[in-house]
């Protein structure tokens, strides 16, 4: 029987693997926020844009109906005692200079800001964006199905108004590729002032700054604006902030704004608890009520 004792094995080096292989950086960037995540959003918008274009040119042709709808708005608004858009535009057309500068501000305003604050949301705010998103696309659809189903001819094709933009510009609907596909029977609701709204609340709950306030000018100018230039009906804007208040009230969940991050209070870390753990935990952890009860019962 032999008795010498085995010989004990060298220490061997740690198992590490092998080798990782970095990620190439067109994987890593499809992977960031900047890659199909932002693609995805881009496409919604671009999505969106060419529906409303499309749908708008299905009304093109309903002058009868929208001169009508046009009588109909005018004689509610009478009722309320707010058709003075008339009244109003005389006042304003005393002073060219003014009326330019709202035309102006209605033809080049309007689109270039809103993208600018969709860039801005997704790029420093996107707890934002599934909030900014849902309004935007849910706002928008639900305007063109009114367009279509109550096609409504702008104060400036009716008696007594001015058409400024037409006559002391700039042009809008002579440009090459715009009287093709532009629906000017789509008065109500305005997006131009719905566009606008959303751009100055996006703007307020993204910023803490005293001068986020100053947003609030955007929408307040742009309902001037369509006003005095007979492009809308103050009940059009009345429409718009009507279908912005449904959609926020009707929200989902994923969609609703998230609450404003407490300064000096960081939330949790990555896969780590959540309120719900840190409840359980209260309950059933060491020192609690529970874990007593269990002591004393034993």
């Amino acid at each position: 029987m032999s008795t010498r004792l085995p010989l004990p094995r060298p220490p061997t080096a740690p198992d590490r693997g092998s080798p990782s292989v970095p990620t190439p950086p067109l994987v890593r960037w499809w992977r960031s926020r900047y890659g199909a995540e932002l693609l995805r959003e881009v496409a919604v918008i671009a999505a969106l844009l060419v529906v409303y274009r499309l749908g708008r040119t299905l009304g093109r042709d309903e002058a009868p109906r929208a001169l009508a709808n046009a009588q109909q708005v005018l004689r509610i608004e009478d009722r309320l005692g707010i058709d003075n858009e008339q009244a109003l535009q005389r006042l304003a057309l005393r002073d060219l200079a003014t009326v330019r500068l709202l035309n102006r501000y209605y033809a080049t305003v309007h689109f270039p800001l809103s993208i600018a604050f969709l860039v801005f949301v997704y790029v420093r705010v996107p707890r934002l964006v599934p909030n900014v998103r849902y309004l935007f696309v849910t706002v928008t659809a639900a305007a063109l199905v009114i367009h279509l189903a109550y096609p409504l001819a702008p104060p400036r094709m009716l008696p007594g108004y001015v058409d400024t933009v037409a006559h002391y510009g700039p042009a809008i609907y002579d440009k090459p590729g715009v009287s093709s596909i532009a629906n000017q029977f789509a008065a109500m609701p305005s997006l131009h002032f719905g566009w606008s709204f959303l751009v100055a609340y996006g703007v307020v709950r993204a910023l803490r700054t005293p001068w986020r306030w100053l947003i609030a000018l955007h929408p307040v100018i742009t309902l001037v604006a369509i006003v005095i230039t007979a492009n809308h009906y103050w009940l059009d804007a009345v429409v718009a902030l009507t279908l912005i208040a449904l959609a926020l009230a009707v929200a989902p969940a994923m969609a609703r704004p998230r609450p404003d991050p407490v300064p000096g209070k960081p939330g949790p870390p990555p896969g780590g608890r959540g309120a719900k753990d840190d409840v359980v935990a209260r309950s059933t952890g060491p020192g609690s009520w529970f874990e007593r009860a269990r002591r004393q019962g034993r």
